[in-house]
């Protein structure tokens, strides 16, 4: 029988940390086994119930994959599965008939990091939720009815959701029914208690089964909100005692405790914390249980919960644990034609995966059923293949104006179909989002501004919303713009009439060598306008619309270089952009071309005629850890026209790196860079992308009037950074060096404008 302990374990935090990992260590003592003689099993009526248990650890539990195979190649017979978490993921798809090969092609091939985000992929996004999140980085929901509603996790989970669901769709409800009987465990975040799960919606238990407290949202089950199972109990060897087993076999991989000299930051000190607290209930386990079996920990090294990359890793590490003790687990064999009739009878009460017929669309929603189905491409296609379907389906929320969209399998007239939920937005949406950009040459150019958004979407039944934007600090910015689409439908015409305020402080160097400004301009601007678009689904937008306004131009400080003015300002302006970048701030893949023209005349309501043009472009191309990202600018005045507000800038990192932030003025600007990152770090997938460590290489100028623009006043600049893309923002800490000595070094938080 399984080693256990007289008194209860309990782990004192005063005591050294030495101590508490030699405690920990003599959890392998419960795989020394008590039996002294080896069970031979004849059959299904004498052999004993072998029960398996799963735990929780995130990427880790990878490893469950590789203990499984090896409990086939030894033909060990399952007869019930426990497990929490990711082990309850593992186990409850093995237990409804996945085979191991498919199991470890889902853990190792599936993006996990893309899972375990509610963010739609940007490529896939509809283009005007695209741009918002360019510059505002964390959005609060609220209605008048209830409020403002903080969200109870980082994520809702809703794409985990609709994965494990695409995996479930052949799952009976009674999980006693399934080839291997099977349990989930999560946690009562209420009262505190385990919950054992055994019957409904497979893929909801396995939600509620890994819902980490405070980053993925609780999951509410027959009236309890349930979060991961390893608050309470994540080694759950009582379960399968309680469904029957006599060997219990237990797989553990669980984080193990940290050295101190490994405890160097707050952060580790939490993680440590949280290991304690679940190395508690896995150890009250292991000691407190009489079962006999076996314990398998998987030497995982430095394979953490996030390390998502490593799962092919982890499998392997889950196959040498098992064969490690496969002289203990041997006892538990059964004959070859024994194994065989087990295994045959195991897979015929696997429900296979049913053969779609037809779809149907049941929504409230006024976007029609066949609306929605061309914007998701699903047809009846026979057998579906899970993880495209999931995929599929998620593409539905590029909408933003769907509450929810889930899905079942259904029989109709003894025909297999997929029937699709969705659910638009019961009210109008009230939105706040916020942004923040920090910038500092750590020298004599700083700025900072506060960026405020609000938007109420949903004010009719074609989508129309007004966007409210407050900037607040160094270059302050107001606008407001009522933007009504004219049909339902994913690439739709719009109307969109705004009104604009700027306030904008300039400062203008004799050359881009000069280390102080000579003057300082104060630049306002108001604008009302009225633009026609084609918003062209997730791929851009199209804008022509007239414009009219007044600016006016002043000296703060300094020398007055330019003569202040007052202008009328009446123009057309043609816009146009495409947008596939996957980033707009690490690009790794996709390109992004921008290009607007601006039409001044007299008869338009301006003081002068002219015409500018501005393109930007970037692309990207990625390898592994590896990225390059390619940017060129070119703008533009036809004529050449008076005034400093009629202008364009150059100067910052990454915009001529080494120099000070929009340092080069002119009326034609030209620019060209490539940059290349190294992703040296990965964050786990609800903190952000990663860290990062790069070079980039620059060249461009400005000039005042066109014939004097010539290839010999390029200016060549580059710099050195490290930047970190996390949930709160993109941050930057580089060094940048142009001709003639030019430096500068920099910090910025929030998005570096090109």
């Amino acid at each position: 029988m399984m080693h256990h302990m007289d008194k209860p374990f309990t782990v004192t935090l005063t005591g050294t940390l030495r101590q508490v990992m030699t405690v920990f260590l003599l959890g392998t003592v419960f795989s020394v086994m008590c039996c002294p003689e080896p069970v031979q099993a004849q059959g299904k009526g004498s052999r004993p119930r072998v029960g398996v248990v799963l735990s929780g650890g995130g990427a880790r539990g990878a490893a469950h994959v590789g203990v499984l195979r090896v409990l086939e190649e030894l033909r060990i017979p399952v007869d019930c599965i426990a497990g929490t978490s990711m082990g309850a993921i593992v186990g409850g798809l093995y237990a409804m008939g996945m085979p191991v090969d498919e199991l470890e092609r889902m853990t190792t091939q599936v993006d996990w990091n893309e899972i375990f985000t509610d963010d739609i992929p940007r490529s896939s996004e509809v283009y005007r939720r695209k741009s918002d999140r360019n510059y505002y980085l964390s959005s609060i929901d609220f209605d008048l009815e209830h409020g403002v509603r903080l969200p109870m996790g980082i994520i809702t989970g809703k794409r985990i959701d609709l994965f494990l669901r695409s995996l479930a769709l052949n799952a009976p409800d009674d999980f006693d029914t399934f080839p291997i009987p099977f349990r989930a465990v999560a946690s009562d975040i209420v009262t505190g208690q385990q919950v054992v799960l055994s019957k409904g919606d497979l893929a909801r238990s396995l939600m509620a089964s890994m819902a980490i407290p405070g980053a993925i949202a609780p999951v509410e089950i027959d009236g309890r909100l349930l979060v991961d199972g390893g608050v309470t109990q994540n080694l759950p060897i009582d379960v399968v005692r309680e469904m029957g087993a006599d060997v219990v076999i237990a797989v553990n991989i669980g984080t193990p405790l940290s050295r101190e000299e490994n405890l160097t930051s707050f952060l580790s000190v939490l993680d440590q914390t949280t290991n304690i607290l679940t190395n508690r209930n896995v150890f009250a386990q292991v000691y407190g249980s009489t079962a006999e079996g076996v314990v398998i920990e998987p030497v995982l090294g430095d394979i953490t919960t996030a390390s998502f990359e490593r799962m092919h890793d982890a499998v392997r590490a889950g196959e040498r644990a098992a064969m490690d003790r496969a002289d203990e687990l041997e006892r538990y064999a059964v004959e070859g034609a024994v194994y065989d009739r087990h295994r045959q009878d195991r897979m015929s009460r696997a429900r296979p995966v049913p053969r779609i017929e037809f779809v149907k669309m049941e929504q409230r929603s006024f976007f029609g059923s066949d609306a929605l189905l061309r914007l998701i491409g699903i047809r009846a296609q026979g057998v579906m293949q899970k993880q495209i379907l999931a995929r599929d389906i998620f593409q539905i929320y590029k909408r933003d104006d769907l509450e929810d969209i889930d899905f079942e399998v259904i029989e109709q007239d003894g025909k297999n179909g997929l029937l699709i939920k969705a659910r638009e937005r019961g009210r109008t949406r009230h939105t706040v989002d916020l942004g923040i950009e920090l910038s500092s040459d750590l020298d004599n150019d700083n700025s900072y501004r506060l960026l405020l958004k609000y938007t109420m979407s949903g004010l009719n039944a074609l989508g129309g919303e007004w966007k409210n934007e407050i900037h607040l600090g160094q270059n302050e910015r107001y606008f407001t713009e009522f933007y009504q689409p004219l049909s339902p439908y994913a690439w739709r015409l719009f109307v969109a009439p705004y009104a604009e305020y700027r306030d904008n402080v300039i400062d203008l160097y004799e050359r881009y060598d000069a280390g102080n400004p000579f003057a300082t301009y104060d630049i306002q601007r108001t604008t009302l306008g009225m633009d026609i678009g084609i918003q062209m689904a997730e791929y851009g937008e199209f804008r022509f619309g007239y414009a009219w306004g007044r600016s006016k131009s002043a000296l703060d400080t300094g020398f007055q270089a330019l003569p202040e003015e007052e202008n009328d300002e009446g123009a057309y302006r043609l816009m146009f952009v495409f947008d596939q970048l996957d980033s707009p701030f690490f690009p790794r893949d996709g390109m992004r071309f921008s290009s607007a023209y601006h039409y001044s005349r007299k008869n338009l309501g301006a003081d002068d005629d002219f015409e500018t043009l501005e393109c930007a472009f970037t692309g990207a191309v990625s390898h592994e850890r590896h990225a390059l990202t390619l940017r060129a600018r070119g703008d533009t005045n036809f004529d050449t026209a008076r005034g400093i507000s009629r202008g364009f800038y150059l100067g910052g990192l990454f915009n001529l790196s080494g120099l000070n932030t929009d340092q080069l003025y002119g009326n034609h600007v030209a620019y060209g860079g490539i940059i290349y990152s190294y992703r040296i770090l990965d964050l786990f997938p609800l903190l952000g992308k990663g860290l990062y460590a790069g070079v980039s290489l620059e060249s461009g100028n400005a000039w005042s009037v066109r014939d004097d623009v010539d290839a010999a006043d390029i200016v060549t600049a580059g710099s050195f950074f490290i930047a970190l893309d996390s949930r709160l923002g993109p941050a930057y800490i580089g060094y940048g060096l142009a001709e003639r000595g030019v430096s500068a070094a920099y910090f910025s938080l929030g998005v570096i404008r090109f």
